[in-house]
């Protein structure tokens, strides 16, 4: 839909969208380490594990901050699946999964290119997909509730 065709609330959504991701980029993608150390002259001798396949491996192995970390990612991404019902105009539960899944994916394969050609060590792993996509799919249902609140309350 054209800009100058949606309503206002449409308008909000949308500048929120485009906040929320550049947020969402800032915390994930960009790389926090700004220090002149060149990576290359000791990446060989730091052992790098570019993907992690096994679903939530650190849960398993008993690291202290796995649940917080499962945890933040599906909180992340409430916010993508939310706002991402109000934006698209009849969106479905898989319609916005898909989505969720496509920014969790072009997150995640951006990390392992950064890692791949040693500017910076990102975890690109298979936990964070699945705990991302669910947190999508929740938010879209928590904007599906808000749709129904709505609704019962025109009704009285």
């Amino acid at each position: 839909m054209r800009w100058k065709e949606r309503g206002r609330r449409d308008k909000i959504a949308v500048v929120l969208m485009g906040i929320y991701l550049f947020l969402v980029l800032c915390v994930t993608v960009i790389p926090r380490d700004f220090t002149l150390d060149p990576k290359w002259l000791y990446h060989e001798s730091v052992p790098v594990t570019y993907v992690y396949w096994m679903p939530f491996r650190d849960l398993m192995a008993g690291y202290s901050d796995a649940g917080k970390q499962i945890l933040l990612n599906v909180v992340m991404t409430m916010p993508f699946g939310f706002l991402y019902g109000m934006i698209r105009k009849k969106p479905g539960l898989f319609s916005a999964v898909r989505a969720t899944l496509l920014l969790s994916l072009s997150i995640e394969l951006f990390q392992l290119l950064t890692t791949v050609f040693l500017l910076y060590h990102r975890r690109c792993d298979v936990t964070d997909l699945i705990t991302n996509v669910t947190g999508g799919a929740l938010g879209y249902l928590l904007y599906r509730f808000y749709l129904y609140l709505q609704s019962q309350k025109q009704k009285s």
